[in-house]
């Protein structure tokens, strides 16, 4: 996997986001539950939330990165993606946009069993 593919893929996720908006933004709360994560509003667009998670994942990545690996296990983030993710530049955007892409799918599969 690389970035290329992870970008092709987004556009289905950033679909799934403007349906799942909310939901998203409230998966990322009950995941992150660190007083240092930030307080995101519910209108925020795919772009803004990948930046702003990013940002708190590269915090992360320099000061706790334990806490971080065990967050991605919580999310169920695949090891060969962060493997891959910190293989690369700036990987808090690789591993935002997966994390992303997991708790959308999450949502997804929920939705889906839910009806």
């Amino acid at each position: 996997m690389n970035i290329s593919i992870i970008s092709l893929n987004s556009k289905y996720y950033l679909t799934m986001f403007e349906e799942n908006n909310e939901a998203l933004i409230t998966a990322l709360h009950d995941n992150f539950s660190d007083a240092s994560f930030p307080a995101l509003k519910n209108d925020l667009n795919y772009e803004d939330l990948r930046a702003e998670l990013a940002l708190y994942l590269k915090t992360l990545i320099r000061e706790n990165s334990t806490y971080l690996y065990a967050l991605l296990y919580r999310i169920d983030v695949a090891e060969r993606d962060v493997k891959m993710a910190f293989n690369q530049n700036m990987p808090e955007f690789i591993l935002a946009e997966l994390i992303l892409k997991k708790l959308n799918e999450k949502l997804y599969w929920r939705k889906k069993y839910k009806q």
